[in-house]
């Protein structure tokens, strides 16, 4: 070869060397040749370890039934998930390791309210996308956090919805118990709103910190006002704890839970104390006739040998929209394409339920109703 020859070589495999160097330099976070790594903290142990089991084995239906047709654009979804316990102390380091170490695209239904208001500094700054925090907790929607896409209605939308239920019902004096924390006082300020604009007062007040020590008082309190109804609101083994010390206590008042409790493990650990509990529902119910969402989930589910459940629906729903954010995201994917991408989602059916956001909302769907545990311990709508 002419010295010519091998100069031209030698530039043509310096310029390639380089070419592969800078899209390495700028290759984004969590994007490989065939994989978008998502993450996710979640309490895999601990107090809500059944329904994060379920939720997450619900999301996996969908991602799996996306990958084996090939993924997004070539590229497979893989969700790590780091398990904190339900202890929001430890959520932090998990998702400063999920995008640090683990070099995640975006982080997905992460589970609790002082979980996820324990990271919002951290993906604001970072810049990474969260889609379908596993709460419906008010901070998570107002202000309007650019990287924070909530799927599920909020919280106060279920209160509201619950009051309205019991009041056209005849039942008026309705006491609340709740877990005193960002979650539990979210919830107190949608309740006393809800009353007020009945016109009526709380017939009892009660709360508890976390963990959950003696909630002896508390049942006094409550049980002396003689309530017509109760909303619990805490942790699936916090809300079991206080239905079955209030029966024990004499009470025959009307229980009420709100979503977070949708799951076969919650209504399987209450037993018989279940019987008659009213759950307010976020998702359709797996059994819905009515909604292409709810025949899809269970048709998936089955196929892979999974059962279908409520709290298995949210995490299904909660797939099916972070897949269509990354699908708009394009070929080559960036976080900022992929919130651009869902804020440009108008009207989008999940199979009965419409899924719009906009700069200005981030609140997927408002969708509320109610569910009741039957006498054979089936949650029925």
């Amino acid at each position: 070869m002419s010295a010519t020859g091998m100069a031209r070589g030698m530039l043509a495999a310096a310029l390639g060397f380089a070419v592969c160097m800078s899209s390495a330099a700028n290759a984004e976070p969590g994007i490989g040749r065939n994989t978008i790594r998502i993450g996710q903290s979640a309490g895999v142990t601990g107090p809500v370890a059944g329904s994060v089991k379920e939720q997450i084995a619900g999301a996996q239906v969908y991602l799996s039934t996306v990958n084996a047709a090939g993924g997004i654009n070539g590229r497979k979804i893989e969700l790590v998930t780091y398990d904190d316990g339900f202890d929001a102390k430890r959520t932090p380091d998990n998702v400063r390791k999920l995008i640090q170490e683990e070099k995640v695209f975006a982080l997905f239904m992460v589970r609790g309210t002082p979980q996820n208001e324990s990271i919002l500094p951290m993906i604001s700054a970072e810049k990474v996308p969260l889609v379908a925090p596993l709460t419906g907790a008010i901070t998570l929607h107002r202000p309007v956090n650019r990287y924070v896409f909530n799927v599920r209605a909020k919280y106060q939308d279920e209160v509201a919805r619950a009051i309205n239920h019991l009041a056209t019902s005849g039942m008026n004096r309705i006491a609340i118990f709740y877990a005193n924390d960002g979650f539990g006082q979210d919830v107190y300020e949608g309740f006393t709103t809800a009353l007020q604009a009945r016109g009526v007062q709380p017939a009892g007040v009660a709360s508890y910190a976390r963990p959950m020590g003696d909630i002896s008082q508390g049942v006094v309190t409550i049980n002396k006002a003689n309530p017509q109804a109760v909303l619990v609101i805490g942790s699936g083994a916090e809300a079991a704890r206080v239905i079955r010390d209030m029966k024990r206590g004499g009470s025959q008042a009307q229980f009420v839970t709100l979503s977070n409790n949708a799951a076969d493990s919650f209504i399987k650990d209450l037993g018989e104390d279940g019987r008659g509990l009213i759950i307010t529902q976020v998702v359709p119910g797996t059994n819905s006739s009515q909604m292409t969402l709810a025949s899809e989930y269970r048709s998936l589910a089955r196929q892979q040998g999974v059962e279908p459940s409520n709290a298995g629906m949210e995490g299904f729903m909660s797939a099916k929209v972070l897949v269509e954010g990354l699908r708009r995201a394009g070929p080559e994917p960036t976080r900022e394409k992929l919130v651009t991408a869902l804020e440009a989602l108008r009207d989008y059916d999940l199979g009965g339920i419409l899924i719009s956001y906009s700069p200005a909302r981030h609140t997927g769907s408002s969708f509320v109703e109610m569910s009741i545990v039957s006498s054979t311990g089936k949650l029925i709508r």
